[in-house]
């Protein structure tokens, strides 16, 4: 019987809703955002057990943690701050004012500028990690949120959900340089400076979209499993993790050719995935289940038998016959009544 391509190595159980998830290498520690409980989990690494939690503000969508000062920062969508955190002593110090729902950071610790995503204002706010002060807010375009820099050319990298764009901004002189369109809701970008490229996760088109940091061109596509929400980049730059939000996975996805390695099980609804660089596990935040998947990837290389790509078993199957409420007349409809003319669906997703 082969062996598994990963190891589960934990499950930890956080607060509600928990989106992004950031470690502190040095200190053995991961922090989660908790998004329906306004909290940050903290969690101890080496026992795989969780330690406390730290109010924020609220609803925190996305995490960075500043190995440098020991500082914790949360995009809070609601309360249209940024928080900051004292991780020594577990609590909040500050709460800088970003834009209309802000959803996605990223910090470049070289430079001390910590950039956020914010998806109603359709800007970047640029926040000096030290002084904590506001530097700038750049346009970029409807839904702005997921958000990477790559350090080395000094861009930063937005991804427009409702857009289905990415911008490009300069980050020294916090300017537009680009914009690249890319799949169906753009919301989760990661940087590979050893492959020089950058990968952004399609939600609605379920793929990865490959774009060049030198030329800003788009290389290509890489197909996934059903709704990516998440991605990192494995250390040595080989490999990319997706998490699928939509099918309770992550992808493990060859770098170099853009197959799917493996697919690993993890909870449901994941979405946030970083890398612990000291152990090379991989931690995937579940929003569905309230909890953390560690697990380790056991590939030595490209598998000889690669995943196969699977369409879901519903798709080209006739809708089955079903009733619902008219909520304008009060009256139950079927299907059948509904055929051949068009409507708008609202789904509202919460876990």
């Amino acid at each position: 019987m082969p062996h598994e391509p990963y190891r589960l190595v934990a499950e930890i159980t956080t607060g509600l809703e928990p989106e992004g998830v950031a470690v502190d290498v040095h200190g053995r520690r991961a922090f989660v955002a908790c998004a329906r409980s306004n909290v940050v989990t903290v969690v101890d690494l080496s026992a795989g057990a969780v330690t406390g939690e730290i109010a924020v503000g609220h609803e925190p969508m996305d995490i960075v943690f500043d190995d440098s000062t020991g500082r914790l920062f949360t995009a809070d969508l609601l309360a249209e701050t940024v928080s900051v955190v004292d991780t020594a002593t577990l609590s909040l110090i500050a709460s800088v004012p970003v834009g209309h729902y802000p959803s996605g950071l990223t910090l470049d610790a070289g430079r001390r500028k910590l950039y956020c995503g914010c998806s109603l204002s359709s800007t970047v706010a640029v926040i000096d990690v030290d002084a904590l002060e506001t530097l700038a807010s750049v346009p970029a375009e409807p839904g702005a949120g997921a958000i990477a820099v790559d350090t080395e050319r000094s861009r930063v990298y937005c991804a427009n959900f409702l857009a289905g764009s990415v911008t490009v901004i300069d980050g020294d002189e916090h300017r537009v340089l680009q914009e690249i369109q890319v799949g169906a809701a753009p919301c989760a970008v990661a940087v590979n400076s050893v492959r020089n490229e950058v990968y952004i996760a399609n939600s609605f088109a379920d793929t990865v979209t490959r774009i060049d940091l030198d030329t800003l061109a788009v290389k290509g596509t890489m197909k996934v499993d059903r709704t990516p929400f998440g991605a990192a980049v494995a250390s040595a730059g080989d490999r990319l993790y997706v998490s699928n939000r939509g099918a309770g996975t992550v992808s493990v996805i060859g770098a170099a050719d853009g197959s799917e390695w493996a697919r690993v099980p993890v909870g449901e609804g994941p979405g946030g995935t970083t890398i612990d660089h000291e152990t090379g596990h991989v931690l995937v935040a579940n929003a569905g289940s309230g909890s953390v998947t560690v697990f380790e990837d056991l590939l030595g290389a490209r598998p000889t038998t690669v995943a196969a790509h699977k369409e879901h078993e519903l798709i080209g199957r006739q809708l089955p016959p079903f009733a619902l409420p008219d909520l304008r007349t009060e009256l139950v409809r079927t299907n059948s009544e509904w055929a051949e003319r068009k409507y708008i669906l609202n789904f509202f997703a919460s876990w």
